[in-house]
Formats: C-alpha cells, sequence, structure tokens
C-alpha cells in the first residue's frame, strides 16, 4: 500500500514538473498594441492622461499577472513615474489585482489625472510591461511603447465689442408719461405728480443747474387706447398731446431751465389705436402682465413689420383678458421726449448716473460706464439699457460679450439672437454672426459656428475666424495658413501646438508687450522650454494685466 501511495505521489510531481517546463512567458511584447494616448487639460490645472493597450487572445496564459508601467520623460531628463495598472489571469492566487480571461482578446484601458506642466507639449510617455508567471515566477519588464504627448493649447477667442454707436443713436433724452382716465385729457395735480413724470422732472432739476445743457427738441403726443372708435379716439389724443404741452412747458421754467426753447424745437403729435411696435414693447416690459417677457419677445420680432404687429396686438388684446385690462390704461397717455445736447460727464458721474438715474444715459454713455465696472454689473446695465434702448445693436453685441465672459453661453445666444432681429446695417449683422461662431466654437459645435461664418460678409475677418476655428479642431497647419497674414497671439498658439516653440517666441516678441495674452503665452513658450523662471515671470506679468488668466488651464 506504502508503494502504491509513493509511486501516486512521485506522479503528481511528475506532472506539476511537467506543466513548469511547459509554461513560459512571451519572448517579447511585439503582438500588443497600443493605442495613441489623449492628454486633456482639465479646469482645474490638472491633465487627463489615457490610452489603451490591446492583448491578443492567448497572449499570454491563464497564470500571468500583467503590469503597465508608464512615465513622463520631460525634455530636460527629467523623469514623473505614474500610477501602474495591473491585472492578472484566473488562475493568479496570491494576488488581488483585477481578473481577466487571458484565452479572449483583452482591451485594457489606462487612466491617471497629472498636474499640468508647461514641459508637456515637448514630453514623450514612455510604457514599459512587467510579467510575471505565478507558478514558475518567470518575469520580464520591458518597453512596451513610446508616444509623443500632445496637450493642445486653445485660441484666444476674438469677441468683440461695440466701442461706439452710430451718431443717429447719440442724441440724449429724457422720456417720461402722463396717463389719463378714460376719456380724460386734462393734466389734473394728481397726474402731475404721477411717479414716472416725477422722476423726469426731478432729473430735468438736477440737469437745468449744467451750463452745457441744452434742450434742442421737445416732443409730445397724446395716445388714446385702441377700444374706442376713430371718431371719439382721434380728438381725445389731440386734446391729450395738447395739454400734456402746455403743462410740460410750465414744468421747464418751474424746474429752473431758464434758456428759451423756440416754437421751432416743439412737436405735437396725436395717434389714435395701436402707435408703434415699440410703444407696445415698452408698455408690456413696464407692465405687470404675467406672461409679459414671452408677449414682449413676440413684439420684438415684429419690429420691420409694424402692419402684422397691430394686427397681432389687437388680437391679443382681443383675446387676453389681463392684457387687455393692465396693457389699455397703458396706452392713455401723453408723452414728452426732451432731446438735448450729449453733456460731458466724468466717468465717475457716468457711473453714478447709471446706478442712480440711467434714463439720460446715451447708448455711448452706457458703453462709457460699463468699462470700469465688474462684469455683473455691466451685465446689469447694459440690460437696462436695452430697456431703454431696445433697437441699439451695439447694445446687445456688448452684452453678450460680458455674458461670453461670464460663460453663460445660452444667454448670450439669446442676447445676439434679440439683436439680430433689429440689426439693419450689414456691419452690425456681421458682428452678430462673428460672435455667435465664438460661442459655437467654446460649445464645441463647430458645423454652427462655420454656418455663422457664412452669414458674414468681410472675407478677411471671416479668414481669421476660420484659422482660430482650425485651432480648435486640432488642424493647426490650416490655421498657421489661414492666420498667416496676422501673425498675432492666435498664429502663435498654432506654433506652439505643433512645437514650433522658437518661431511662436519670434511672433510673440513682435506682438504688444503689454497685452496680458502676449505675456502669457510667452510664459508657456518658455515653460515648453523648460525655463521654469521665466515662465512663471511672464505668467505673473500677465495675471496682473489680466486676473482672469489664472484660470487658464495651460
Amino acid at each position: 500500500m506504502k508503494k502504491i501511495v509513493k509511486i501516486l505521489f512521485l506522479g503528481a510531481v511528475s506532472l506539476v514538473v511537467a506543466s513548469c517546463a511547459t509554461t513560459r512567458i512571451p519572448a517579447d511584447y511585439s503582438g500588443i498594441v497600443c493605442g495613441t494616448p489623449v492628454f486633456e487639460v482639465q479646469e482645474n490645472q490638472t491633465v487627463s492622461v489615457q490610452f489603451q493597450v490591446e492583448i491578443p487572445a492567448n497572449y499570454f496564459e491563464k497564470r500571468i499577472t500583467f503590469c503597465l508601467m508608464p512615465s513622463i520623460l520631460y525634455a530636460n531628463g527629467e523623469v514623473q513615474e505614474l500610477p501602474d495598472y495591473t491585472v492578472q489571469g484566473f488562475a493568479v492566487m496570491d494576488t488581488n489585482y483585477p481578473v481577466v480571461d487571458w484565452s479572449v482578446r483583452q482591451v485594457l484601458t489606462y487612466h491617471t489625472v497629472i498636474p499640468y506642466h508647461e514641459g508637456l507639449a515637448t514630453a514623450t510617455l514612455k510604457t514599459e510591461a512587467w510579467i510575471e508567471n505565478c507558478l514558475t515566477r518567470e518575469e520580464m519588464r520591458k518597453p512596451l511603447c513610446d508616444h509623443v504627448v500632445y496637450v493642445p493649447l486653445t485660441p484666444v477667442l476674438p469677441v468683440y465689442k461695440a466701442h461706439s454707436v452710430t451718431e443717429s443713436s447719440t442724441r440724449a433724452s429724457l422720456k417720461g408719461k402722463v396717463f389719463f382716465p378714460v376719456n380724460g385729457y386734462t393734466v389734473t395735480s394728481n397726474i402731475a405728480t404721477q411717479p414716472e413724470i416725477t422722476r423726469v422732472l426731478n432729473s430735468l432739476k438736477q440737469l437745468a443747474t449744467r451750463d452745457d445743457f441744452n434742450i434742442v427738441r421737445i416732443d409730445v403726443e397724446g395716445n388714446a387706447s385702441p377700444e374706442g372708435t376713430a371718431r371719439i379716439n382721434d380728438p381725445l389724443a389731440k386734446r391729450r398731446a395738447e395739454h400734456t404741452r402746455n403743462f410740460f412747458d410750465k414744468a421747464l421754467k418751474d424746474q429752473g431751465y431758464t434758456k428759451e426753447v423756440p416754437a421751432s424745437a416743439w412737436t405735437v403729435t396725436s395717434t389714435a389705436g395701436m402707435g408703434f411696435w415699440n410703444e407696445f414693447y415698452t408698455a408690456m416690459k413696464e407692465s405687470s402682465v404675467s406672461n409679459k417677457e414671452e408677449l414682449a419677445d413676440k413684439f420684438l420680432r415684429l419690429a420691420s413689420n409694424p402692419a402684422e404687429a397691430e394686427r397681432q396686438i389687437r388680437t391679443e388684446i382681443a383675446t387676453n383678458a389681463e392684457v387687455k385690462n393692465v396693457m389699455l390704461p397703458l396706452l392713455r397717455y401723453g408723452s414728452v421726449s426732451v432731446s438735448f445736447d450729449p453733456i460731458k460727464l466724468s466717468a465717475e458721474e457716468v457711473r453714478v448716473i447709471a446706478d442712480d438715474q440711467p434714463e439720460y444715459l446715451t447708448p455711448n454713455d452706457i458703453i462709457q460706464a460699463a468699462m470700469d465696472l465688474e462684469n455683473d454689473r455691466v451685465i446689469s446695465l447694459y440690460k437696462r439699457g436695452l430697456e431703454r434702448y431696445p433697437e441699439a445693436v451695439e447694445l446687445y453685441i456688448n452684452l453678450s460679450y460680458h455674458q461670453i465672459l461670464a460663460n453663460d453661453l445660452d444667454a448670450a445666444l439669446q442676447t445676439l439672437e434679440d439683436g439680430a432681429l433689429v440689426a439693419i446695417e450689414q456691419e452690425q449683422k456681421d458682428l452678430i454672426g462673428l460672435q455667435q461662431a465664438c460661442i459655437a466654437m467654446k460649445q464645441g459645435d463647430y458645423a454652427a459656428a462655420e454656418t455663422a461664418l457664412n452669414n458674414v460678409s468681410d472675407k478677411n475677418t471671416v479668414r481669421y475666424y476660420r484659422g482660430v476655428l482650425a485651432i480648435y479642431q486640432n488642424d493647426n497647419d490650416k490655421a498657421l495658413e489661414l492666420l498667416a497674414p496676422t501673425k498675432d497671439v492666435n498664429y502663435a498658439v498654432a506654433l506652439l501646438n505643433k512645437n514650433r516653440v522658437k518661431d511662436a517666441q519670434q511672433v510673440l516678441a513682435g506682438l504688444d508687450q503689454n497685452d496680458p495674452y502676449v505675456l502669457f503665452l510667452q510664459g508657456v513658450a518658455y515653460g515648453r522650454l523648460n525655463e521654469a523662471e521665466k515662465a512663471t515671470e511672464y505668467k505673473e506679468k500677465a495675471i496682473r494685466l489680466d486676473p482672469a488668466l489664472h484660470y487658464v488651464a495651460y
């Protein structure tokens, strides 16, 4: 019996030895395929690193443990070891890594996140692999693959602001209304102290003391709401206009304006019914109608078609009791618009007026006031300005600019859509189209960006924007071709993306050295040459000029 057991034991040992003798590890990794790594710069100053490794079926046997060991080799010889990634065959018992079945094809995904380093753009991702057979304890560590790191820079978006509006829009004015009861036309003491006209008279009183305050035109209008017949409404509107004119002529003197206002400066008109579309737009914005924003937007879209606007407004009044009850009293008015030469306001005066009494700021005053305000206050100011000047396209363009800065891209797009409804000049339409293209680029909707550019008439500007679009699409060769006539910061960005660092430095050296983007990109360039001190110096200069660059991810 003992002899039989001994024979069985020796047989088992022989089987194990035989198994070990036939177990092997591959001579190399020539059958393994490495995918191209993807490097994505994150907003928190980190870089996501990801690549895949494909291992054919039965390339390893079931006892093999496989480990990826990547590192980054910088141009100056510095090596940054990255975390390992290990898996094991299902027959490995002494470790606890994720288990795979080597008898079928395996696609392993490596992913890690590392701090951003300017030197990444000239670095190499080197990956070694280590394997071990748990039974025989054979192991091998050899290079698996090398890849050049590619961390693209994003371009500097050429988002435009309109720095002034056309001269025809720059005449300053005070506008106000008095509201009458049904069939009323006399400006009683109660009507003369209504909030809207009181606000205008208070502003007039402040302005009247200025030597440079000169009234050049006063437009008075009387209006009757549309529910009456023309036989009643026409004379009623005329009486309202006349009484409003007489009231305001006296009010001018009462507020301290002693300069002569010639009769030729006065215009007195009357309307009955709908009036102009912007009367309804303004009235609706000021009303308490529950869906006033929706209705105001509807009226704005009818700006170029007064006849259709009147038809739809009449329908709204006839079918919507809330609109009828709120809107009709707002249409029984006498209005005054006092136009005067632009007054010479200091920047501080403009800012104070913008906060407290924006009613006598021109669109250009609003643009000036916005220049030194924080972004959220600028957005608020432009929104208030557009309530006063709903046809000032430049205000829409500037509002969208600041909404883009706030990364409120949906709001910026809506602002531009509203501006497009009132844009008449081709230059205005071009600015809107370019702004829309910028937003589409930021959103990664490159087809929409191309569509927006197709509607812009200035071919040189379109060429430039297409160069910027090419950078977003990682086609830097095309970008260099399109941006060559300008050789500006975005041309330098494309050069840096091609790792032509010295060429980029030459371009940047010829640009405005007080431009924060120029300085920042010089810092990036020095970083890629592993000149850390100079890189820090230039970046700190840039951030002092534009603190927002502190959050740029490259």
